[in-house]
């Protein structure tokens, strides 16, 4: 990730003129050994010597620093995935600065500007105190701005504006989320996927027909399944509506056999109904949920990879060439000690103490 590539450019270009470290040295007026240095990469030439040694080869100045300000996605998911196995090793703040100097080396670089933010936005809550992590916050911010308002690629500027909006609902200004985004999603959008998979059914693809008809419905279940947090807040006055909604969504769940094919999926699911029902003094609606959540946990046994079923069999291919380690905002180590201290640690809990059935699952989660 080297973006100044001079010395690799005047070792390549002097060979191709057949002329040693000494006849180079000569010419330009510096020593044999300050251009072994740059050659090996210890230090680079005066900016002086940058237009002499661009003409003595016959090349600009540009070509001749070789500079490149874009990183590959390859290089872009493997620091990702260094900087998010340095936030369980090292403080948050010694991250964050790390971070600042990749913003700023590769300014232009979107995908990796956006990809960094959203990696600072998943873990801001590790900063000291909540003034820092609003601090940090609006730095994060100005990063999505950034790509947003600069990047030529639609997709990186649209996830931009929407980490964003979430950054401004993590510092609770609503209205600033809905002036974002209530004019960016038409009521019923205008989706192009089943025009897609109809597309290649009428090429007689069916192939990339079933793969868009399946991607397509996976999107939406999970998507579906997500909500269920905003539904049991919404609805919190309706315990009606909290218990419709549960069994609804567990149902839907269970249809699509999705505790087979990822059980972390359900997680939050069980979690966020439990949290609901502790909140309105329903102990054994509560822990029952917490009893789901727990056995998802154990099936799952710390595997977040991405798998098929049956139902989901034309996706095999493209979850299985999913590395976790770049997909996820946060470490597999990070989210299983969160998923265990988001009952053991929870407040709302606390009036299950004294229950035998929240010690057993207390327990269990320790030592999962």
């Amino acid at each position: 990730m080297n973006s100044i590539n001079i010395g690799k450019v005047i070792a390549s270009k002097r060979k191709e003129k057949g002329i040693t470290q000494e006849d180079l040295a000569n010419h330009i007026g510096v020593t044999k050994p300050a251009v072994s240095k740059w050659e090996s990469g210890q230090s680079y030439p005066d900016i002086e010597f940058l237009p002499v040694l661009a003409a003595y080869f016959d090349i600009t100045v540009d070509e001749l620093i070789d500079y490149e300000p874009q990183m590959t996605k390859e290089e872009i998911n493997t620091l990702c995935r260094k900087l998010r196995e340095k936030l369980s090793e090292d403080t948050f703040e010694a991250v964050y600065c790390e971070c600042k100097e990749y913003i700023r080396k590769y300014f232009s670089c979107w995908e990796l500007q956006l990809q960094i933010g959203l990696l600072l936005l998943n873990h801001v809550n590790l900063a000291a105190n909540p003034d820092r992590s609003k601090k940090i916050m609006e730095d994060i911010m100005k990063i999505f701005e950034r790509v947003e308002a600069a990047s030529k690629n639609g997709n990186l500027a649209k996830q931009a504006l929407v980490s964003r909006a979430i950054c401004y609902l993590c510092l609770n200004q609503p209205d600033s989320v809905i002036e974002i985004l209530e004019n960016l999603n038409e009521p019923l959008p205008m989706r192009t996927e089943g025009v897609l998979v109809r597309a290649y059914q009428m090429k007689g693809d069916m192939e990339k027909a079933k793969k868009y008809l399946q991607g397509t419905t996976y999107v939406n279940l999970i998507s579906i399944l997500n909500s269920a947090q905003d539904y049991f807040h919404i609805y919190a006055d309706s315990l009606e509506k909290i218990d419709l909604y549960y069994q609804l969504l567990s149902t839907l769940g269970d249809l699509f056999e999705i505790e087979q094919m990822q059980p972390i999926l359900l997680t939050q699911l069980h979690l966020s109904a439990a949290i609901t029902y502790a909140g309105l003094g329903r102990k054994e609606n509560a822990l029952d949920a917490l009893e789901r959540y727990v056995s998802l946990l154990k099936l799952n046994k710390g595997n977040f990879s991405f798998h098929g079923n049956r139902i989901f069999d034309a996706l095999e291919d493209l979850f299985s060439s999913i590395d976790i380690d770049v997909a996820s905002p946060r470490s597999k180590e990070t989210i299983q000690k969160d998923l265990k201290h988001a009952v053991i640690d929870n407040p709302v809990f606390s009036e299950l103490e004294g229950e035998e059935r929240f010690k057993r699952i207390k327990k269990d989660l320790e030592i999962l």
